[in-house]
């Protein structure tokens, strides 16, 4: 992903987490810099979606980011995914854009 990009991360997942808690953790340097949950996803049947936005991604500085979807279901089980390795890409100029600005 690249900083101050807006992208969509869609996880295919093998149990149906609509009625779960679900959490999507982005950690860097061994801190979580983002946690999105509840109407920050897109939960379906096979899926899981997050859409970031621009200060999502600027949170980030450039280097490796490590992902993990969790979750706990109505019945208390509860899961972790395998981890998952991207990179934050670098931009040269940091900040917000605005169409039309």
């Amino acid at each position: 992903m690249r900083r101050g990009s807006t992208p969509t991360n869609v996880f295919d997942v093998n149990v149906d987490l609509t009625d779960a808690k679900v959490y999507v953790d982005y950690e860097q340097d061994g801190k979580i810099v983002l946690e999105k949950t509840g109407t920050d996803l897109t939960v379906a049947t096979d899926s899981v979606t997050v859409v970031l936005s621009q200060e999502d991604t600027l949170a980030f500085h450039d280097g490796r980011v490590l992902i993990q979807l969790r979750y706990v279901d109505q019945f208390g089980t509860a899961d972790a995914s395998n981890i998952i390795s991207t990179t934050a890409e670098r931009i040269i100029k940091d900040g917000v854009i605005q169409y039309g600005v």
